[in-house]
């Protein structure tokens, strides 16, 4: 009917049927998904030719460029056959709805209430743990996953073991437990629909009676839904109605939660629903006809846009005649793409309707989805492609003559039959369960595995171990070790197994669904319906959210599995020269093997690939190997859910969750729910639109050079450069032999270090060459923090200089006067001249005009002058721009593609500057109007100088060594991460590789021993440098760090309620909902005493764009997985276990910050949307088209005033405030003070037995006194007098502590203890060196006016003094590698440990520091802040 009355509304347009010589033709698009191997590379043309899609002319450049290198492949010099496909142009498929502008509402800053943030309160209670018995049983979690797994493959004997052993685990109340009937009623139900039984009704019912309600389980609506949905489709007449009524009434006497939401659920069909409402008289009008609604549900633009992107319906605009067709007909626009066979081309779809715009967009869309779907089993398609060709050529076998692809199809045609034969004894074991297969590994992995096809399994199992050769490099061989391959392996297999296009379509039919109904049942209702019950009711929570993925270990075995059946079968055939005879010998050898070893210290399990197999992956073409997510070729569907947009079959998160973390999950979910989390999925769809191409003149120049094998502008030589040291004679001494190890495992860390960079630069170019003559998109998705990232990993915007070249926007724009300036301003910064004002960096590229012709057309063959640019390939770009321009006549009407750049100075510092309103550090980072650009690295750079020369004038020899050498470079790095919470170790690292490009060949002199020392002098100086010019950075920093601390010692209020019940003797302590045993051991006993007192609250924060942000950093818990292979172990960590302190406190302040720099970046990107600028960005650094950049600076500082005038930390403090309520913290105080003394003086009565306290240490704080504590105050705030009394009476640490607090005169302020904290920094980083000084660094945190440190006391203040910076005179001996490891601490210090106590306080948090008086809106003014 829809496609009747738009083909009434549309004229036809035949032009592509009358006229087809209209139509350009190109190449299909390259990619081993998608097109033949056999493929040329298109642009084999002799000159560079800047080829402007929108231009209204062509700039023509000449080279030196061969047609015989031209036509030469990446990587081997054997031509490749054309493409028998032919492609036309394509400009993305738009909705033919309509586009609509974007409301500036989208860009908007919305203020939100601090003291109501989103709390998910999930219990942190460590779960029971069940025996396995035949591959059922382990904690919650597991047994859930079992049955989603179990469930999908049929197993329904195994699924009703599950469940009545989590009805025995659970309390009936526990909503976990109906959860899991409700999956086991859904399943019996569609396995009913699917084979018709007389019985089905009856058995569904018994289940219900004698399981649920038997045991006291609480039906929900689901519940319901199912058991009508029975009653509808298995029962007739009389029984049928008396049924459906029976079950409305018990869902109404379960509330109005339950009757709506079953009224509402997206369950019921059409059909059933319109069934359902007409059993309701009394409560619902008459609803529409089932036809009129279904048109009801895709009407609205919003429905028809989902339905149309997701395959419900054809797009009107695209649909095709009702004609006899040759080629593509109607039948095959109608179905699914799948039915498309691998390896063949997307025939052109010339019969349809429409203009031609309309079906190149049709065009693009068909092969976006044949790029998604099935993209494995494509690929192998690809790779026996390879081999066939190879055979009717007459070569066999001789890996020598075999390209890497064609090996690929005999190694999974090998693994196969293996993989096959496993399956079926899979199946055997899961259907004949018995003692003698009851340890069987298939009878946990087994229902998980039965849902993957064999052959997806083996092509996932090859593609991902190549594609980890090709990623080890240096010493990182962690992708080649059993426990990360497997892991990685068996995560493939389950997001195979997850992601379907059935199962997309179902979740976008029941959002739509539920959203009309909802809609309808308050128009049909003859009462009020309350929508926000049934969305409460609705949301999942955190002990659920994770029940459709497979556990950890059951990954591990599937991935051990697979690995060790791939290790038996992968073999190659070597041919070599007998040295002696000079005979040609060939020989059968694995391909892989599977070793041990040690690495820092441990035993470890490697895959190691044959030395072969490695030379051929550097040196040959590695198309057709991976089957990563690649570019877009139409716009990304917009986000609206956590796995709904981005790619239209693939399955994707718009949030990258670290380890697939519970609450970070969780909390995200529930925010995208609640709408919180709009804007930046809107800012997710901006980044998404922007439509790309690859620049043609650069790749040319890029292809020619690497195939020449040459080192030009970081392209890695295929012939290195490096040679292993000389080896010392067999008598040399002992230390000159482990010198020359320690050298040559430099030299074999270098070497693999390059082979791994040129194999992904293979890559790289390999998807740029087949994206040549392509428009196409990065879709995005963000880090826990926000922080945008494009999902296509191997070519993108945020890489190097190296695929940025290749990279510009498809849409062009005219330069215009300012446009051309900022096009000589990007050259000179990407040749890095950026810390000159405007006008002098304009100058520049006027100077170098004739080193800009040279560049641009002799780019190899001329004086190189781009290639000594700080990033070659972006100027080389810029340089062919430039000239294009000038070359015009008119360059000010120029159509420019080229993105230019406007970078942030120190951005982390521009934000810290801002949030504490530091004058002096403002004007450092050009947040303050100047003249010319301030640049913070040279400051610091400058000042280290100083310092180092004052050291060696007295005499220090490694500040000698390195006296005159400190230049911005060696600092930069370390001063840019320094404010994201970079270790000394890390900062050491950093100034290491930066002194061994400036001093190459390092040799040993009197005092300094390697380059390891002096990277250690220096990093501990730019740490000192930084302490004395950011004074307001550091101050925000250790108020963060002050309230990480407390957090990270706290225990929640669920925690304290489970310790007073337990110490009140109501119960044992347990979770209530679920069910333990009566009488527990004593080990049991105190590991639950244990977990109750534990340290579980993780930091956690909402950005101003009200996006939730989680630190994931737990304490993991080792694990052994046996497996086929091996055993493996593995960290794991859950919501109940401890958190890592050291990590949460180290990555809170760089973590807000980032979530700071990325709110800045969302409300720029949507603000850019709105203004109908293209915008990309690479964290800090914001990209437009030069003609944009005026509009672009002006957008970029009205956001960061918008953020910065609100008062973020003030806000973060009332959001702690609310977040943590009712917490305790574990706070130390002194001995020695009045309080201290009173409250040892407590403990020790308590000892005595006058109190009920347990016996310990005076200066430990027992979770017994939380319990009296949280009783004294429910006391005190209850209504009845007497127990208010009775409160009052009562004593306990706390109220000693608050009684004396205010009479106390040792507690310092937070100024007070700043100066010593930033001196001891670059001491408390040296130190960090050795795990046990973390606590001391710790202690750094302990001060404010409430809780007294023990530095009020003398003692305390001689041995602060020893923590503060050395002064600057410094001797040989200061700098040595004995200094920055641990020592003994002195007598004072032992004694200053010894007199401190430990207190249970409230949790509550220091004052914000003042706010400085520098005004955020004066950056309005300044033109560095971006530039």
């Amino acid at each position: 009917m829809l496609a009747r009355a738009a083909a009434a509304r549309r004229k036809l347009r035949r032009d592509a049927l009358t006229n087809p010589g209209r139509i350009r033709i190109r190449e299909q698009l390259t990619l081993p998904w998608l097109c033949p191997a056999q493929m040329r590379w298109a642009a084999s043309v002799v000159s560079v030719t800047a080829n402007h899609s929108h231009d209204s002319r062509k700039q023509r450049l000449s080279t030196a460029l061969s047609s015989r290198q031209e036509t030469r492949s990446l990587a081997t010099a054997a031509d490749l056959q054309p493409s028998p496909y032919d492609a036309i142009p394509f400009h993305g498929i738009v909705p033919q709805w309509g586009s609509r502008p974007p409301s500036p509402e989208t860009s908007r800053l919305q203020p939100w209430d601090p003291s109501r943030p989103l709390i998910i309160n999930g219990s942190v209670a460590a779960a029971p743990q069940l025996r396995v018995r035949m591959g059922i049983g382990g904690d919650p979690a597991e047994l859930h996953q079992n049955l989603h797994a179990c469930i999908r493959v049929g197993r329904i004997d195994r699924a009703t073991a599950i469940v009545q052993r989590l009805t025995d685990m659970y309390s009936p109340s526990a909503p976990e437990v109906v959860g899991a009937h409700n999956v086991y009623l859904r399943a019996l139900f569609e396995l009913a629909e699917q084979n018709p039984s007389k019985t089905a009704m009856a058995d569904i019912e018994a289940w219900y009676n004698t399981e649920m309600m038997g045991k006291g389980v609480e039906p929900d609506a689901q519940t319901f839904v199912t058991i009508l949905r029975a009653s509808m489709n298995f029962l007739e007449g009389g029984k049928r109605e008396s049924s459906i009524l029976k079950y409305l009434d018990s869902a109404r006497e379960c509330g109005p939660a339950v009757f709506e939401g079953v009224n509402s659920s997206p369950e019921f069909s059409d059909e059933e629903w319109d069934t359902l409402i007409r059993f309701q008289p009394e409560v619902y009008d008459e609803p529409p006809p089932v036809e009129e609604l279904q048109d009801i549900q895709i009407s609205t633009p919003a429905g028809r846009a989902i339905a149309i992107q997701h395959g419900l319906i054809r797009d009107d605009s695209l649909q095709v005649k009702p004609v006899e067709q040759k080629g593509l007909g109607l039948s095959s626009l109608k179905s699914a793409l799948a039915m498309f066979e691998p390896g063949k081309g997307i025939p052109y779809p010339h019969e349809m309707e429409g203009s031609q715009e309309e079906k190149d967009r049709a065009y693009a869309y068909m092969k976006q989805i044949k790029l998604e779907e099935d993209s494995s089993l494509a690929a192998t398609e690809r790779w026996k492609a390879e081999d066939a060709k190879l055979a009717e050529m007459g070569i066999h076998g001789v890996l020598q003559s075999k390209p890497v692809q064609a090996l690929m199809w005999h190694w999974y045609s090998a693994l196969l039959p293996l993989l096959q034969k496993e399956m079926k004894v899979i199946k055997e074991v899961l259907s004949n369960p018995s003692k003698a297969n009851q340890l069987d590994d298939r009878q946990i992995y087994g229902a998980y595995l039965e849902g993957c096809s064999v052959e997806k399994m083996a092509a996932v199992t090859v593609q991902r171990t190549i594609t980890s050769c090709v990623q080890m490099g240096r010493e990182d061989t962690n992708n080649l070790r059993i426990a990360s391959l497997a892991l990685n392996i068996g995560g493939d297999i389950e997001d195979d197994i997850n992601t379907g296009i059935k199962q997309r379509q179902k979740l976008v039919m029941r959002k739509q669904r539920t959203q009309i109904r909802q809609e309808l049942l308050t128009k049909l209702s003859k009462n009020k319906v309350n929508l926000n019950a049934i969305g409460e009711s609705s949301r999942p929570s955190l002990d659920t959210i994770q029940h459709k993925d497979f556990p950890l270990h059951v990954r591990t075995k599937i991935g051990a599995m697979v690995i060790q059946k791939f290790v038996q079968s992968a073999m190659i055939t070597v041919s070599c020269e007998d040295p002696k005879t000079g005979k040609q010998l060939t020989r059968t050898q694995p391909a892989f093997s599977h070793t041990t070893g040690f690495q820092n210290g441990k035993k470890c399990a490697w895959i190691v690939p044959h030395h072969k197999v490695m030379e051929k992956l550097r040196k040959e073409s590695v198309h057709n190997i991976s089957t990563v997510k690649l570019p877009m070729l139409v716009e990304p569907k917009h986000w609206v859910g956590f796995e709904d947009g981005g790619y239209y079959t693939l399955n994707e998160k718009c949030v990258r969750i670290k380890a697939k973390d519970e609450m970070q999950m969780a909390y995200t979910v529930s925010a995208i729910e609640n709408g919180d989390m709009k804007k930046v999925l809107a800012g997710l769809d901006t980044l998404g639109k922007v439509p790309w191409n690859i620049n043609a003149d650069v790749f040319r120049v890029m292809v020619h050079a690497w195939n020449a094998g040459e080192d030009v502008g970081g392209l890695v030589p295929e012939v290195l450069k490096i040679t292993p040291p000389q080896e010392p004679s067999a008598d040399a001494p002992f230390d000159q032999r482990m010198k020359w190890v320690n050298k040559l495992k430099e030299y074999e860390n270098e070497k693999a270090g390059f082979h791994s960079q040129r194999c992904f630069q293979n890559f790289q170019l390999e998807v740029a060459k087949a994206y040549l003559n392509e428009r196409f998109f990065f879709p995005h998705s963000i880090d826990f923090r926000g922080r945008a990232y494009p999902i296509p990993p191997l070519l993108n915007h945020i890489g190097s200089d190296l695929p940025r070249g290749l990279l510009r926007f498809a849409n062009g724009k005219e330069l215009g006067t300012v446009g051309l300036q900022w096009l000589k301003v990007h050259l000179a910064n990407l040749y890095g001249y950026d810390k000159a004002s405007l006008k002098d960096r304009e100058q520049f590229a006027m100077n170098n005009l004739n080193e800009v012709y040279d560049s641009a057309t002799n780019p190899l063959n001329g004086r190189r002058w781009w290639a000594k640019a700080e990033d070659p390939w972006q100027c080389l770009a810029c340089c062919i721009e430039l000239k294009n321009a000038l070359d015009s006549p008119d360059p000010t009407r120029f159509i420019s593609h080229l993105p230019v750049h406007q970078d942030g100075t120190c951005n982390g510092l521009q934000h810290y500057a801002a949030l504490g309103g530091d004058q002096a550090g403002a004007s450092q980072v050009n947040l303050e109007p100047s003249d010319r650009p301030q640049d913070i690295y040279t400051g610091v750079a400058e000042l280290v100088k100083e310092i180092v020369a004052e050291d060696a004038a007295a005499g220090n020899p490694i500040a000698k060594f390195i006296d005159g050498k400190v230049s911005r470079k060696v600092v930069k790095r370390t001063v840019m991460t320094n404010v994201y919470g970079v270790t000394f170790i890390g900062a050491k690292a950093q100034v290491h590789d930066e002194l061994r490009q400036l001093i190459p060949v390092f040799e040993e002199t009197p005092g300094v021993p390697s380059l390891n020392h002096v990277s250690m002098y220096v990093a501990k100086k730019i740490f000192q440098a930084l302490g004395k010019i950011f004074n307001g950075a550091q101050e925000i920093q250790f108020w963060l760090g002050k309230c990480a601390d407390r957090i990270t010692t706290s225990i929640t209020a669920e925690q304290v309620r489970r310790i007073q019940d337990r110490f009140e003797g109501k119960s044992q302590g347990f979770d209530p909902k679920y069910k333990y045993a009566k009488k527990l051991t004593e080990a049991a006993q105190k590991k639950l005493v244990k977990d109750m007192s534990e340290f579980k609250s993780s930091v956690i924060w909402t950005t101003p764009l009200k996006m939730p942000v989680v630190q994931p950093y737990r304490k993991e818990k080792l694990v052994q997985v046996k497996t086929s292979l091996q055993n493996i172990s593995l960290q794991k960590s859950s919501p109940s276990s401890s958190v890592s302190k050291r990590k949460q406190l180290q990555a809170f302040p760089p973590n807000f910050i980032h979530s700071l720099d990325a709110t800045h970046m969302i409300l720029s990107a949507l603000k850019c949307n709105e203004m109908g600028l293209d915008f990309a960005a690479v964290h800090d650094s914001f990209w437009t088209h030069a003609a944009d950049i005026p509009n672009l600076n002006t957008i970029l500082r009205d956001a960061f005033v918008r953020m910065h005038s609100e008062d973020i930390v003030s806000r973060l403090a009332a959001e702690f405030k609310a977040r943590y309520a009712g917490s305790y913290y574990r706070a130390e105080i002194s001995s020695l003070s009045p309080a201290g003394k009173a409250i040892t003086k407590w403990r020790a009565l308590q000892r005595a037995g006058i109190g009920r306290v347990k016996e310990g240490r005076s200066g430990t704080a027992k979770v017994e006194e939380v319990a009296l504590e949280a009783r004294r105050r429910e006391l005190l705030g209850s209504e009845d007098e007497g127990k208010r009394r009775e409160g009052a009476e009562m004593v306990t640490p706390t109220s000693i502590w608050e009684e004396w607090k205010d009479k106390e005169a040792g507690g310092k302020k937070l100024e007070g203890v700043k100066k010593e904290v930033l001196g001891a920094e670059v001491e408390m980083k040296s130190t960090s060196l050795a795990e046990s000084t973390t606590n001391a660094e710790h202690e750094l945190f302990k001060d404010d006016a409430a809780v007294e440190d023990l530095t009020t006391c003398p003692e305390a203040h001689k041995s602060s003094r020893k923590l503060s910076a050395h002064p600057q005179g410094q001797t040989q001996n200061d700098t040595s590698a004995e200094q920055l490891q641990p020592q003994q601490p002195p007598a004072k210090a032992k004694l200053r440990q010894l007199s401190k106590i430990q207190v249970w306080l409230p949790l509550t948090f220091p004052p914000v520091p003042k706010k400085g008086n520098f005004d955020v809106k004066r950056l309005k003014e300044s033109k560095y802040f971006f530039s």
